[in-house]
């Protein structure tokens, strides 16, 4: 079966020439199913199966200066929107927020990658890890049809760090999520490479990988997509 890898660019590149040299060098067809997250001005010029965005806002349209509406994003022909990464977190987005994120998300039939694991730490166990993550997702996935939605378990401590987690927590973490919350697919991410992907990847029921910086380098995220 397919797992499903997703590139977030996050603020890079720096222009769209170079952003469209990226995707150009992602192959439309790999051993899985990969969605391309630019930076929102890019969306509309990259030209890839999938596309996501990184982030959206909760209401179509309004005095809300600077926002992007799900609305847009689905007259984009967006399919999927990022929602509730640790870096929105730490700059004030709550659960609540989030959650309203995810219920606009779904109304447009885009679908959320809702992550959590903002909190955490390194030195916690896989129950104080899921002690976090209940209240993260009870909130988040409230009137939510969580089937129809991805979550991407990235524990806050391991993004852009280079110390990823053992892929033995992250399939604990995705067993959990799945049968409490009946989530679509899990994912992993955080501090993902070539080097420990397939870990991860043949883990069963983790259901891909949400992926980073390796996303930037063409060569490695191809090696990547095609475990």
């Amino acid at each position: 079966m397919k797992k499903t890898i997703i590139a977030n660019w996050k603020l890079n590149p720096v222009s769209l020439k170079a952003a469209q040299k990226l995707a150009a060098s992602v192959p439309f067809k790999a051993k899985n199913k990969v969605v391309l997250c630019p930076p929102a001005i890019y969306l509309s010029s990259i030209d890839y199966p999938n596309v996501g965005a990184q982030d959206c806002f909760w209401q179509n349209q309004g005095p809300f200066t600077g926002q992007t509406s799900p609305l847009m994003l689905k007259d984009m022909k967006i399919k999927y929107c990022i929602v509730g990464h640790s870096e929105k977190r730490a700059v004030g987005d709550t659960d609540e927020m989030i959650n309203a994120k995810v219920k606009a998300c779904l109304a447009q039939k885009i679908t959320p990658v809702l992550c959590v694991g903002f909190g955490t730490t390194v030195e916690q166990d896989d129950l104080e890890a899921v002690d976090l993550l209940k209240s993260q997702l009870s909130l988040a996935l409230a009137g939510v049809e969580a089937k129809k939605v991805i979550v991407a378990y990235e524990p806050v401590w391991a993004i852009g760090t280079g110390r990823n987690a053992s892929p033995e927590h992250a399939e604990q973490i995705a067993i959990f999520i799945q049968n409490k919350y009946g989530a679509g697919k899990v994912l992993y991410g955080g501090s993902v490479t070539a080097f420990n992907a397939k870990s991860y990847l043949q883990q069963p029921n983790i259901g891909g990988l949400l992926v980073g910086g390796a996303s930037l380098k063409a060569g490695e995220f191809n090696q990547i997509i095609n475990m």
